[in-house]
């Protein structure tokens, strides 16, 4: 068959991510029928006059996100047995329309709560997650951005910016997040927020009555948990599997007023929530009259393959709040985020963090701008997934060949840590104690489950760590565990 593609030779999306989109709506609008099979690569790029690796790369896309399949001699079809594509409202009466909490309603009053952490001395190797390696980001660069407006724009920093952020990032958050993350938004919808955990904060304001139900992964985001519980929310707990939130699990009866998910890299176990799954949770969303919160918190370090396109671009009635962050990326005391929020609730978000916030600093903002739009932060991102690609290969490695039969652990390579399930007999605090006495830093999983007892697992992250002390720490994990008996569990 042949396929009418139209390539934009002036576009800043490549060639490869064109194609992949438009053929991606070709299978969502049907165009392009369950069990077609589409031309083979090569006959494809000559009638395009593009190289055949241009369109290899677009079907690997696709084939990535479960919209084709491949037979080995017989070429690529587009799945077979997926659930209708086609979800587009047929009226108004589709489209989500959210009923508020009575804090929504009135935005009167503001809570806060601060739970106590236990300050004890950094390990000498120290595989905590959520740190950055210091030599792999920009300063110089970063320093230069801030002292072009610190030294020109006395305007600027002189009056509060907007609410909902300084309009340029917003702008260039949504360009970008269009054109390699696939989620269908205006700079209009994108807010900027002072990290994950405030836009969490004002949609359970919004959103959640006491006793409210909230559907959520376990293991899963700790922070979040504890958060949705202030307001008085009763979670509802689904155990993940390697492909993360189990949907076919969701019972009939259940009635919460949102899923919190991360499909793009669950977190903390790990595994991709494949296309199936996703359609079914927003169809569930639909008939449910609910919303899914989609924390994409680090869908863009992907390491064996291009980062997934977002359960967001798949929403055609507004269902689905997008959450995403540059602390991970970036450096953690950046402290900024951003939501793309559907329209229905963009006046409401706004005008609570109107009251709980004044916004995110526009001096910060007007610097990751520039670092964007000049092309920084998409070199820094190649950077990073070569540099922090490397180190998980090392970690995996190194638990494969000393930790054999004793752990086990997601072989999505993604994110900045792993989690590692410890063999029947082994007892999370055990192990914890034992590797902190050689000078390592390991972190437990029990927090993470939501379920009591939880399988013994720790966290391990490499991402504030070089090469060679991530080999040392493993080293000296391996000797510690070795060194327990199953009967010290």
């Amino acid at each position: 068959m042949d396929l009418d593609l139209k390539l934009d030779e002036g576009s800043s999306l490549p060639r490869y991510r064109q194609i992949y989109s438009q053929l991606r709506d070709m299978i969502i609008a049907g165009k392009l029928p369950v069990g077609t099979r589409l031309p083979p690569s090569r006959k494809l790029a000559k009638q395009n006059n593009l190289a055949r690796v241009t369109v290899t790369s677009a079907y690997d896309q696709l084939r990535a996100e479960g919209y084709v399949i491949s037979q080995t001699g017989a070429g690529t079809f587009v799945a077979p047995d997926l659930p209708p594509l086609d979800q587009v409202a047929a009226d108004q009466s589709q489209i989500f329309r959210p009923s508020f909490s009575f804090w929504g309603q009135r935005v009167m009053r503001t809570s806060s709560s601060e739970r106590a952490r236990k300050v004890s001395p950094r390990p000498a190797i120290d595989f905590g997650f959520g740190r950055s390696f210091p030599h792999i980001f920009p300063y110089d660069t970063w320093r230069r951005l801030l002292a072009r407006y610190l030294s020109t724009d006395d305007t600027m920093l002189s009056r509060y910016g907007s609410v909902a952020g300084f309009d340029p990032l917003r702008e260039a958050v949504a360009d970008y997040l269009s054109r390699m993350r696939g989620v269908s938004c205006t700079a209009g919808q994108v807010v900027i927020v002072n990290g994950m955990q405030q836009a969490l904060d004002i949609l359970s304001r919004l959103l959640l009555n006491n006793q409210d139900e909230v559907l959520v992964e376990t293991p899963g985001y700790a922070d979040a948990f504890q958060l949705f519980r202030t307001f008085g929310a009763k979670l509802h707990a689904l155990p993940v599997d390697e492909h993360g939130f189990p949907v076919e699990n969701i019972p009939a009866a259940c009635r919460a007023r949102f899923a919190f998910v991360t499909p793009s890299n669950q977190f903390p176990r790990g595994g991709t929530m494949p296309l199936a799954r996703r359609l079914a949770l927003i169809q569930w969303a639909r008939q449910a009259g609910a919303l899914i919160l989609e924390d994409d918190y680090d869908g863009e370090l992907r390491y064996s393959q291009h980062p997934l396109a977002a359960l967001q671009g798949l929403d055609r009635d507004h269902r689905v709040v997008y959450l995403g962050t540059f602390s991970k990326v970036l450096f953690p005391a950046l402290r900024l985020g951003y939501v793309v929020l559907p329209p229905s609730l963009l006046a409401p978000f706004c005008q609570a963090m109107q009251l709980v916030d004044r916004g995110a600093p526009t001096l910060t903002q007007a610097a990751v701008t520039d670092f964007i739009t000049e092309g920084h932060f998409e070199r820094h991102l190649r950077r990073l997934r070569s540099v922090y690609g490397e180190r998980r290969t090392i970690l995996v490695q190194l638990l494969e060949k000393k930790l054999s039969g004793i752990v086990d652990f997601s072989e999505v390579e993604a994110g900045l840590h792993v989690m590692l399930y410890l063999a029947p007999g082994y007892d999370e605090d055990t192990v914890i104690q034992q590797a902190a006495q050689t000078g390592v830093g390991v972190y437990p999983g029990t927090p993470y489950h939501v379920e009591r007892p939880a399988r013994a697992s720790i966290l391990l992250g490499f991402s504030g760590l070089s090469k060679d002390e991530i080999k040392e720490g493993v080293s000296r994990l391996a000797m510690a565990m070795q060194g327990l008996t199953k009967a010290d569990g």
